[in-house]
């Protein structure tokens, strides 16, 4: 996991944090449940991705 896109973005140390806490969601997800994961887990975290990357865009501009 490299931090380039993120610090692109404009991420802080903030953000980098709440994404460890989203990939530990995930991680402990498949821990409890396999490979099959937990769906509802990773479609909260996606929200929260996608809510994140509208706030810090890679082309601010466009």
């Amino acid at each position: 996991l490299g931090t380039p896109a993120g610090t692109t973005r404009g991420f802080g140390e903030a953000e980098f944090r709440q994404i460890a806490d989203w990939i530990v969601e995930v991680v402990d997800g498949l821990a409890q449940h396999g490979e099959d994961g937990n769906a509802a887990v990773e479609a909260a975290v996606r929200t929260k991705v996608e809510a994140l990357c509208q706030k810090f865009p890679i082309y601010p501009t466009l």
